[in-house]
Order: C-alpha cells, then sequence, then structure tokens
C-alpha cells in the first residue's frame, strides 16, 4: 500500500482529489470513502502535466463548482498547508465525447500566471476523468515584490522598434495585459503584448516588458456588404485549369472563398487577387506572373478547409467560421519570418513565391512555390488549429515540436483525402511539399525518429524534432516495424479521428509536451473503444468501429518513438505448482498493472486475466503453453502501456496419484490409481516402448479410475493423466508403470 499512499500524496499536492471527502495527508489507511483511480499521470521534473481517471467522486454539482472545489483544497486534517489557489475559467464547451471541458488560468489577485493553464475533463455523472497541465504550488512565495509602472502605447512602440533595431509599421497591437512571468526561478509582473507589423518584415511578437523597469523580459514571434460566392476557374504553376470560388463585385472578380472563409492576397498590404474575368492565369505581357501562386493557393485551401468541414465537421480553424488571410509573399527570402513560422497573427496563412534550391544553393529549374503544394496548405491550416485550441509555439520548448509534428501529419491525412482533388499532380504520399519540385521532408521517414534524439538535438530544429509524432502515425496508419516493435495499420480514418480528437476535445494546453499528446491519444482511443464510438471512413464506404488491436496499435506506435513509458521491466516467473503460477515485476508506485495471457503460438494478442497494484500476484494458469505479460492500466482497466517482454509458462494440473498394475493374467494387465474426487473427470491413458525417446501416445480414456488393456510384447511404460472433454492432456504424466512381456520390436 506504500505505492497507493504515494500517489495520494501527489494527488492532493496538485489538488486532484475534489468533494467533501475527509482525506488524511499521511497514512493511507484513514481515507475515508473515496480513493481516486489513476489512470495514466505524466510528469516533467517536479510537475504532473496530466492525469487521468476517476478522479473525483459522482456530484450533481455545475461543472464549474466541481472545478471550484479542486481548487480550494480544503482538505481536512492536512499537514502539510499550501497557498490556496485562485483561478478564472477562460472557456467552457462540450468535446466530441460529450465530456465538459473546463478550461482554466491560474491567476494572483486577478493577474494570470503565466504557463499555468489547466483543463478538465467532466463527464456527465460529475466525475472528473481528465486533468491536463499544471498551476504553480506556492506562488506567493515566488513572486518579486515591486511597484508597477503604467505603460503608454508609445513607449511600447519605442521600446519595439529599439528591441528590433528598426522602424516599424503597426497594422494591430493588443492592450497590455499584467501577467506573472517567471525569471531566474521567482515570477515578476510583467505586460504582455502581442503586436503585428508589416515592416519591415511582416510578422506577430508577442513581448513580455518589466512591469517595474519596463525592460524587455522576453520575446516570443510566430510565423496567421453582403456578397455571394460565384464560380471561376484559375491556372496555377502546374498549367492545370482548377476551379475556384469567388466573389464579384463592381464588375471585378477577387479571389475571396465565402464558403470556407478566406481571402487570398498578396504582399504585406494585402492586395487581393482581382480579374476582369472568372478565370484568373498568367498575364502574357508579364515576364514572372504572381496571379499562379494565388490561384494555386486559393484551390489548395479551399480543399482543405472543405476536408475539416466535411469530415471533422469544423467550421474554419476557430470552428467559429473564422476569417482566415492567405497571403502570397514575393521578394527576398524572408529567413525570420519562415524561422517563426508563417500565421501572422493566428488567422493568416503565409506562402512565399520562391522555388526550392538543389543541394548547391541554385533554384530548381521546374520548381514551384509552396503555394503549389496542397500538403503544405495543410500543414499551415493545422498550426492555425492549435493555436486555438490552446497549443502556443514557443522558442525552445516541445510545444513547437508537437506543433510542426501535427502539422506534417494532418499535411498527410489532408493529402490521403484529397487525392482526388489533386488533378493530374500526382498521389498521396508522406512526402511534405514534394509538389514544389523537391520535398522538404519524409514524414514517415524522418531524421529524428525517437524521444531521445529530440532531446540531444544541437541546434533546436522543430521542424526535424517533430519527426517523432509524423513517424507515430506513419506506424499508426502503415504499420511496420521500428525500434524492434512490431506495429499493425489501422488506416487513415483511424489515424485522423485519434489525432483530431486528441488536438480538439480538451487536452492540450499551452505547454502540452510530445509525451502528453501521446497520453492523449491513448486516453482518446480508449474512449473510442469503451464507448463504441463510430465514424465513416474517409472514403466514405464504411463505419469504422474501435476495438482491441486499435489500442494496441496506438500503443506500440508511441512507445516505439519513445513517448510511452515501457511496460515495467524483469517481468518473472517466482513459483509454479500444478496450475498456480507466482509472477514477480520491478513495479512503480502507484501503477495498477493487467496480467495478460495468450496461448503459445496463437499469433492473437494477449487478453487481460487480472489486475493488481502490487509488484507480484498469484494466478490459476490454463492446463498447457501459454505466454503472460504484464502492462500498465488505467483506472477502467484500459491498457495504457505497451506489453512487457512475454513469459512462457507451461503448466499441468498434479498427475493422478498411485498408478500401479493392480493385477495381470497372460496379456492382460489392469491398472489402477487414486480417484481426484472431482467430478465428471476423465483420465487418458497412455503408452511407450521403453527403449525408445519420444512423448508417450494415448490409447485409451476412461472415466474410471481403473483400465484393462492386452499388453505387447516386449517392455512398454505406461502412464494415465487427467485429460479434458476433447481428450486433450491438462495434467502431468503420472509415475510410470513398466510392463515387459520377452522382447520388444
Amino acid at each position: 500500500m506504500k505505492g497507493l499512499g504515494k500517489v495520494l500524496s501527489i494527488i492532493l499536492l496538485v489538488s486532484i482529489i475534489a468533494s467533501s471527502t475527509i482525506v488524511s495527508y499521511g497514512d493511507v489507511e484513514d481515507v475515508n470513502e473515496f480513493v481516486p483511480e489513476i489512470a495514466l499521470m505524466n510528469k516533467t521534473g517536479e510537475d504532473i502535466t496530466f492525469i487521468s481517471g476517476k478522479l473525483t467522486e459522482k456530484s450533481d454539482e455545475l461543472p464549474e463548482e466541481i472545478v471550484k472545489k479542486i481548487y480550494t483544497k480544503d482538505f481536512e486534517n492536512q499537514k502539510t498547508k499550501l497557498d490556496t489557489l485562485e483561478f478564472k475559467i477562460v472557456d467552457k464547451f462540450k468535446n466530441s465525447m460529450g465530456r465538459t471541458v473546463v478550461k482554466t488560468v491560474q491567476v494572483v489577485e486577478g493577474v494570470p500566471v503565466y504557463g499555468s493553464e489547466r483543463n478538465f475533463h467532466i463527464n456527465n455523472e460529475g466525475i472528473v476523468e481528465v486533468i491536463s497541465g499544471k498551476n504553480v504550488e506556492n506562488i506567493s512565495k515566488l513572486i518579486k515584490k515591486s511597484k508597477s509602472l503604467k505603460i503608454s502605447e508609445k513607449e511600447i512602440i519605442k521600446l519595439i522598434e529599439k528591441n528590433l533595431e528598426h522602424e516599424i509599421s503597426i497594422f494591430n497591437m493588443s492592450v497590455p495585459e499584467l501577467v506573472l512571468y517567471p525569471v531566474n526561478g521567482t515570477y515578476e509582473y510583467v505586460y504582455k503584448v502581442i503586436i503585428s507589423v508589416s515592416k519591415p518584415e511582416p510578422g506577430s511578437f508577442t513581448y513580455y516588458i518589466s512591469a517595474e523597469s519596463l525592460d524587455i523580459i522576453n520575446v516570443e514571434k510566430s510565423s496567421t456588404s453582403v456578397k455571394t460566392t460565384v464560380y471561376g476557374t484559375g491556372i496555377g504553376e502546374f498549367g492545370l485549369v482548377e476551379n475556384l470560388k469567388m466573389v464579384e463585385e463592381d464588375g471585378m472578380f477577387y479571389l475571396i472563398n465565402l464558403d470556407e472563409n478566406f481571402e487570398t492576397g498578396e504582399s504585406v498590404n494585402f492586395y487581393i487577387f482581382s480579374s476582369e474575368q472568372n478565370h484568373f492565369e498568367a498575364e502574357p505581357d508579364v515576364a514572372i506572373s504572381r496571379v499562379p501562386h494565388g490561384v494555386d493557393a486559393h484551390y489548395n485551401l479551399t480543399g482543405v478547409i472543405e476536408f475539416f468541414d466535411d469530415y471533422f465537421n469544423r467550421n474554419s480553424y476557430d470552428d467559429d467560421g473564422g476569417l482566415i488571410k492567405c497571403r502570397i509573399m514575393f521578394g527576398a527570402h524572408n529567413a525570420r519570418a519562415e524561422r517563426y513560422g508563417n500565421w501572422g497573427d493566428h488567422s493568416e496563412i503565409w506562402f512565399y513565391n520562391r522555388k526550392p534550391v538543389d543541394e548547391d544553393g541554385n533554384e530548381i529549374a521546374h520548381g514551384r512555390s509552396t503555394a503549389a503544394a496542397l500538403d503544405v496548405a495543410a500543414h499551415e491550416f493545422t498550426h492555425l488549429i492549435l493555436f486555438h485550441e490552446g497549443l502556443e509555439y514557443n522558442n525552445g520548448h516541445e510545444n513547437m515540436i508537437l506543433h510542426e509534428g501535427l502539422a506534417d501529419t494532418f499535411a498527410v491525412i489532408s493529402e490521403y483525402a484529397l487525392e482526388d482533388y489533386l488533378l493530374s499532380k500526382g498521389e498521396s504520399n508522406w512526402f511534405i511539399g514534394e509538389d514544389t519540385g523537391k520535398s522538404m521532408r519524409n514524414a514517415a521517414y524522418p531524421e529524428i525518429t525517437q524521444y531521445s534524439d529530440v532531446l540531444k538535438m544541437d541546434p533546436f530544429i522543430p521542424h526535424k524534432g517533430g519527426g517523432v509524432i509524423s513517424k507515430a502515425a506513419y506506424l499508426i496508419a502503415e504499420g511496420g516495424i521500428h525500434n524492434g516493435r512490431s506495429v499493425e495499420g489501422i488506416g487513415y480514418s483511424k489515424l485522423a479521428n485519434i489525432f483530431y480528437s486528441a488536438m480538439t476535445d480538451g487536452y492540450i494546453v499551452p505547454y502540452s509536451s510530445l509525451r502528453d499528446f501521446a497520453s492523449y491519444a491513448v486516453a482518446v482511443v480508449n474512449l473510442f473503444e469503451d464507448e463504441q464510438y463510430s465514424h465513416s471512413s474517409i472514403e466514405g464506404k464504411e463505419d469504422i468501429y474501435y476495438g482491441y488491436n486499435d489500442i494496441n496499435t496506438v500503443i506500440e506506435a508511441f512507445t516505439s518513438v519513445e513517448l510511452l513509458q515501457e511496460a515495467s521491466d524483469n517481468f518473472r516467473v517466482t513459483n509454479i505448482d500444478g496450475l498456480t503460477v507466482e509472477f514477480a515485476w520491478d513495479g512503480i508506485n502507484g501503477g495498477k498493472y493487467g496480467i495478460y495471457r495468450s496461448k503459445t503460438g496463437s499469433g492473437h494478442l494477449p487478453e487481460k486475466v487480472a489486475e493488481t497494484t502490487d509488484f507480484q500476484i498469484t494466478l490459476e494458469s490454463m492446463p498447457g503453453k501459454y505466454d503472460y505479460y504484464i502492462a500498465l492500466i488505467d483506472g477502467k482497466g484500459n491498457r495504457i502501456s505497451a506489453f512487457s517482454d512475454g513469459v512462457t509458462v507451461e503448466t499441468y494440473l498434479k498427475a493422478p496419484e498411485n498408478f500401479r498394475e493392480y493385477f495381470s493374467i497372460g496379456l492382460i494387465v489392469k491398472f489402477k490409481w487414486d480417484y481426484s474426487g472431482v467430478s465428471g473427470t476423465r483420465y487418458g491413458i497412455y503408452m511407450k516402448c521403453s527403449n525408445l525417446p519420444g512423448e508417450p501416445i494415448k490409447i485409451a480414456e476412461t472415466p474410471f479410475n481403473m483400465f484393462y488393456t492386452i499388453s505387447l510384447w516386449g517392455s512398454y511404460d505406461y502412464y494415465v493423466a487427467i485429460v479434458d472433454k476433447n481428450g486433450k492432456r491438462i495434467s502431468d504424466y503420472s509415475d510410470k508403470v513398466t510392463v515387459t512381456s520377452y522382447m520388444c520390436y
């Protein structure tokens, strides 16, 4: 019980137990009534960033009140008094699985604490099933006391211009927000200001400015009358005629898509592409036309947004029909903008007109811009979704890598779903941006395919690290062997729905890590299986349901890239007595384990036969040869880790006792043995030539504890064993009885 006590201590420290249940902080035996069932718990250092299971009792209260009790931490008999956590609710919604998701942020006297977002999933019985994110404990002891200076817009602009070493042209700036920001182990009051500029380079910056000294603490940059739809065409960089949605106004046609709510234009001033006719193509008298880039971007983004709407029922990036500005950037290579991404104020998508270059740095003659690649459009659109769902993109943090890995995954999924939409440009594949003339990445076989290599990246390259996510996604869809693990593919439709739910059903917090997302995906597929969730396939041919094999695939894929915890080490047999087998393993405190079994050589996935929170268990095995495994499970008994190495166990019932030759007359021999005492027991009589090797052969069956036979000339060994209704041996052989009549031929 020491392990459970440690888990309860952790739970108390992170405010997971709600309700008025009396909980003793010390001795676990004093816990009254409710003990939370922990499913999965992720830790980053000392911080718990994700936990799932049955975390609270049933409640009839509103979700907001349940969350309030979790933050209150008014436990009686608590030996260690912690600060009461203040918080505010920033959002509340129902996710696709019917859970109420309450999004919160920790505050101190109304001031939000940077990086302290937490999401709570509450089912229809008022039970908290998931807490994602973390708070800052004892925040009052960490705050640097200071006086706050007022800051004006002019001062902000001067500070930013000094920082950028350029004069800037602003087209959007947020109202300065006071936040508590971590600086060298303390939390200081700083102003958070989001500013979008059009020159000297387009970009959107988040500035953190000291409220006491007005020094810049940190900078984060991200790099996104009634009209009716009319239809027209355009010719893109492939020279193909593409169908386009547009609007007509005052005799001019504009690349404005009202159905999917986006506009396609060029440059920082956002001049929307227009034409005097509903057909867009390169101007005959212009050496290098910009129009084909706009045509491709408009066509590709239309297909991507339509796919997300048709398949996931998502209305634009924010699921509320939000306007997207699609920008085609012309001119010199914009290294800074590319470094930080292509999303402007997180409602923009930027494409660049430059062609890819070869190994010598020369432009590929027949290359095309990024606007020509549908998967690039899907990649950038996925970034917008992730921003809206709450995943930030912060310098040097894993959330940047998660952004890129998920964006690549949905780039592939979108291309797969829209293969017919690609016209004759080629087939869907796992290469990113290959329609430009040179692929940017191979998402199926990326440079980095395991988490340990992400941690060693130098320099830090988010697109490169994202290969850990895209590799797991590839294995889930297509299957394969990676790092010694065999993964059975389950197709693109299941991959799409599992990842989409993990992205959009309220698990994501600003600093979700790669391992956090793996846990989200496992939680989702288990929930799909538990509640018999179904959806149509991407091809629309059939309904798809989830089962045991799908859970195994997701777990094995994420384990193979080191994003899920391995099963416990040193799983072993410590004793066998008949069918009674004792197992032990090196466990972790607070873990819950499932014991799984499959018939040796059957090729079937193991099935769970027992559960325990201990590090050892005694089981009654099945007669015969079976493989046993152990894995971590959640509070509902769902598996959340890979299987351990298998242990093969061959067990049988104890053999009948006192097997003997009762009497013999000539060649007639009578055998007898002690009856087992179990009604319905059947026995098999076995024989082999004494001088030959090999297993004895069954010669007869009987429900009695005696048997007559005609012996053969020679020397033969006889045995008795218990058999099942099919005549299969299920006990050890008895001691042998040798009968000799002349010689054995």
